[in-house]
Order: C-alpha cells, then sequence, then structure tokens
C-alpha cells in the first residue's frame, strides 16, 4: 500500500538521520504496534474531554480544531506554510516549536500526509499522531521509539498546485483559442466527435485510442505516448483526469482532455521520465469500447 511505503520511507530517514541501524527492531509489528497506539491515544483525548475524530481513512491520526479557517484544505500536491509545537503523547513533554513549509505529499512523516488535508488554511488544530505514522520503532532526537505525538498547528498558508496548473492551462487554452468545458474538479476538455456508444461507469473497463503530450506554456510539448491500436484497462487504472473524463464520452466519441498535473502524474512525474514533474497534460482520446 502506498500508505506503508511512506511509513518506510519516514523510519529510513529518521534512521539515516540519527545514524542507528536498519536492521528489523525487534517488538510488535505495524499493525499490533498501531493498535497500542490507538488506545493510548484515545485514553488521552478522553481524559483531557477533547472532541477529536480520527480520520476518514481511519488510519489511526485524530485531530481537533481550536479555531477553524476559512481558506482551502491543502492535497499531497500543495505547499503549505505553518507554525507547529510539538509534544510527546501522554506526557505533553515539548519537543519543538518552529515555522515550516514543505510539499505536503513529501512531509517529514506520514502523519502530517494524513492529517493536514483534514485542515483548512487559516486554522489552529491538533493532530495525535500514532508512533507508526511518525518516526516508528526508532528514536529520533528526544522522541522515543513508538512515540506517540501531538502536533499544535496553525496552517498558515497553502499554496494550490491546482490553482497553478489550472493558470498555466487557462494561458495555453486562451493562446491557441481553444473552447471547452471544464469539470468543477479542473478538468477541461473538447469534444469533437460526440460519440453513440454506452459511456463507461467507474467499474467499466475501456479500450481506446490515444496520444498523450505536453503543455510547454503557451505551446504543444511533445509526444510522451500514443498507440493507434485500441488498448483496454479497467478505468479505475487511469489517471484521476481520465477516470473523472472518460465518464463524459460515449463509444465512437474522439474528446481532448486538458489535464492539470495534479489530476495526472503530480510532483513527480513518470518513472522513466518522459512526464516530468508537475507537467500539465493534453490526452486526445477515441474511445472505441465499454464493458
Amino acid at each position: 500500500m502506498k500508505d506503508r511505503l511512506v511509513y518506510l520511507a519516514s523510519i529510513i530517514g529518521a534512521a539515516l538521520v540519527t545514524g542507528c541501524s536498519l536492521d528489523s527492531p525487534s517488538g510488535p509489528t505495524f499493525d499490533e504496534q498501531l493498535k497500542k497506539d490507538k488506545e493510548i491515544i484515545n485514553t488521552y483525548i478522553v481524559s483531557k474531554g477533547i472532541t477529536a475524530p480520527t480520520d476518514p481513512n481511519d488510519y489511526g491520526v485524530r485531530y481537533s480544531f481550536t479555531s477553524i479557517g476559512t481558506g482551502i484544505m491543502p492535497t499531497w500536491d500543495d505547499s503549505v506554510k505553518m507554525n507547529y509545537t510539538l509534544k510527546l503523547l501522554p506526557s505533553e513533554t515539548q519537543i519543538e516549536k518552529t515555522t515550516k513549509s514543505f510539499l505536503v505529499g513529501r512531509s517529514e512523516i506520514a502523519g502530517w500526509q494524513i492529517g493536514l488535508p483534514l485542515i483548512n488554511e487559516g486554522s489552529k488544530a491538533n493532530l495525535y499522531i500514532p508512533s507508526g505514522w511518525a518516526y516508528g520503532p526508532y528514536a529520533y532526537g528526544s522522541i522515543p521509539a513508538n512515540g506517540n505525538l501531538i502536533y499544535e498547528i496553525e496552517l498558515v498558508k497553502v499554496i494550490s498546485q491546482l490553482q497553478k496548473d489550472t493558470v498555466a492551462i487557462n494561458t495555453f487554452l486562451s493562446a491557441k483559442s481553444i473552447n471547452t468545458l471544464r469539470d468543477p474538479s479542473g478538468l477541461r476538455y473538447q469534444t469533437t466527435l460526440v460519440g453513440t456508444g454506452a459511456s463507461p461507469t467507474d467499474a467499466s473497463s475501456v479500450s481506446f485510442k490515444y496520444t498523450g503530450k505536453l503543455i510547454n506554456g503557451a505551446e504543444e510539448g511533445s509526444i510522451f505516448e500514443t498507440s493507434t491500436s485500441p488498448i483496454k484497462t479497467k478505468l479505475s487504472d487511469l489517471i484521476k483526469g481520465l477516470k473523472i473524463g472518460m465518464k463524459f464520452m460515449k463509444v465512437g466519441g474522439k474528446t481532448t482532455f486538458y489535464i492539470p498535473s495534479t489530476m495526472a502524474y503530480g510532483y513527480t512525474g513518470t518513472t522513466d521520465g518522459k512526464v516530468p514533474a508537475r507537467a500539465n497534460l493534453i490526452f486526445e482520446i477515441e474511445l472505441t469500447a465499454v464493458e
């Protein structure tokens, strides 16, 4: 799972910083420790009379608000600036008080990746983070092995990558005098041929021909991938922009999609390097079959 990979990256990072061994520590498994941590955090929250729901995916990160801001909630693709105080849980021993700016998807600990997307810009909130989503079974500075953490956060600024992408795509479309429809997600699209067959659903498999291009400022960039013969795949396996957009199509139709990087390959790009980080894309799609 992606989240487990984030966890692994966090404990390896901690180990490298502290110089400790990367050998597997003896003790409980990740899931066993997480169960213990959830119980410790719950006992603390109940004892303090705090209202702190668990994150929607039930990873065990709890959160509470002192004040709720009116700004946007960050995604993994966004950068944030936050003031925070770090304390151990349940002792409330203060470890650190500082200001940091960083990309959420490359946060120092996975607990921030889980918790920060639940907090609006301008909010003051507390995150209660199990050790496995922090520094795991390794000691890190003043944080003990399997240390549960409290982060008292002021989310000062969210820098939205989607907003940046939208401006760039609008600039491109304006320069080319291209008229499109806009989905609320930020996806832009232009239908060049309306099909007469079925439209896909989230559960569908789709067959389609395509050409993928980069957007390079006000110009079309290079073609990074193309297929003149139909390929077949589950709709759910495609990038977000195509998962949303292809549901607007019917078999036999042709549509060009203008996809923000946050709905494509994000801040990493593709592993083969054909699509760089933060690249906005054009996909020309011909939908040939739906199952």
